[in-house]
């Protein structure tokens, strides 16, 4: 994907390739992930259509797992070129995949990122915890100002004003 913003962060900040906390991990999703991570979204496929949009399709039955590793390599150029960063949110053990977070840039006017975050069905009981975490840790680390998190913060019909061009 090409991103026609770039993310404004603070001078020598680099994002970090893993935060824990005491009930999930980041790891910079990378193709190490894809069994994990494959197999935690086709868990939750029905829940997570129109996560990214009502116009995005994914997740679809027909995605297959080399697809999503084209994806996670995509990902993991984006992150090595400073362009946007995504995570995967692993359980504390670090043996299951429980959601995704992705952060990027947005053309969304007053926006400093457009943020979107994923839970399989059976992880769902931490989400809004995760949401209020997001939050504040991108505001004191990344020093996000105003973060646009479509479906959650504004609609999709308000989001889809704002932004000049974006194409999934």
């Amino acid at each position: 994907m090409k991103y026609t913003n770039t993310l404004k962060l603070p001078p020598r900040f680099k994002p970090p390739r893993e935060v824990v906390r005491s009930n999930y991990v980041l790891e910079v999703l990378a193709p190490q992930h894809n069994d994990m991570d494959y197999e935690a979204w086709t868990s939750s496929i029905d829940e997570l259509q129109g996560i990214f949009g009502p116009t995005n399709d994914w997740p679809t039955k027909e995605y297959t797992k080399e697809q999503n590793l084209e994806d996670l390599e995509r990902h993991l150029r984006e992150f090595e070129q400073s362009v946007a960063y995504a995570y995967t949110i692993l359980n504390v053990e670090r043996t299951s995949c429980i959601g995704c977070l992705y952060i990027r840039p947005t053309s969304a006017t007053n926006y400093d990122a457009r943020v979107d975050f994923w839970f399989r069905n059976s992880s769902k009981n931490i989400e809004s915890h995760f949401y209020e975490e997001l939050k504040s840790w991108l505001g004191k680390e990344w020093r996000f100002q105003n973060i646009a998190f479509p479906g959650r913060n504004l609609s999709w019909d308000e989001y889809n004003k704002l932004v000049e061009k974006e194409s999934w």
